[in-house]
């Protein structure tokens, strides 16, 4: 399954045992932990979060949660995740989150490619329905990515614990039928050395 999402820059691949270590790593990083997770998100420890993602992803697919290592194709080192929250797979919905671990490869490639291999697994290997994701306030980056394709549908007030305060979520939400017009949106903009690539 995982095997098909691949990009110009990064691929996803099924995570196994060998990437435990990296993982609590990610998990722990100060600036994911005030960007992309609160602070009761790892009530056990960053390691044993990360091994019960690991044990979860090797059931068979169609489990309610899912998770991918994102690669850099270039190298095949990991520099990010995406995972799949509360599927369901009769409704064909599922909470869709992703990362950039390695500080360097927080760029305008990376991040938005990975927003890219997110919606094609999602959207067309899982034949999901509709995905929605949450930002915390404060994530420009990530809120801008997400505006640039999805729809705005709250934000969910004072809603996460972060350190000694509360944070917002900006919740947003992407049909299949959005992501198929967005492709041909794009496809001779931001996306055309992908179509020339086959990818789409």
């Amino acid at each position: 399954m995982f095997d098909s999402v691949r990009g110009i820059y990064c691929a996803i691949r099924r995570p196994n045992l060998e990437d435990l270590d990296t993982i609590t790593r990610w998990l722990d990083d100060p600036y994911l932990n005030s960007t992309v997770f609160d602070s009761s998100t790892f009530v056990n420890g960053a390691q044993e979060q990360a091994m019960t993602w690991l044990e979860q992803n090797a059931t068979v697919y169609g489990a309610d949660n899912l998770l991918g290592l994102v690669c850099s194709v270039k190298s095949g080192k990991p520099i990010g995740m995406v995972w799949f929250n509360n599927i369901d797979w009769k409704s064909r919905t599922a909470d869709l989150r992703y990362l950039v671990g390695e500080a360097e490869y927080r760029t305008s490639v990376f991040g938005p490619e990975i927003a890219l291999l997110s919606l094609q697994m999602a959207f067309n290997v899982m034949n999901l329905h509709k995905i929605f994701g949450y930002v915390l306030s404060g994530n420009e980056n990530s809120i801008s990515l997400a505006e640039f394709g999805g729809i705005k549908e709250g934000v969910l007030k004072n809603y996460v614990r972060v350190g000694d305060g509360w944070n917002d979520y900006h919740l947003y939400a992407m049909f299949s039928d959005d992501f198929r017009a967005f492709l041909q949106k794009h496809k001779d903009g931001v996306l055309r050395r992908h179509f020339k690539k086959g990818l789409f």
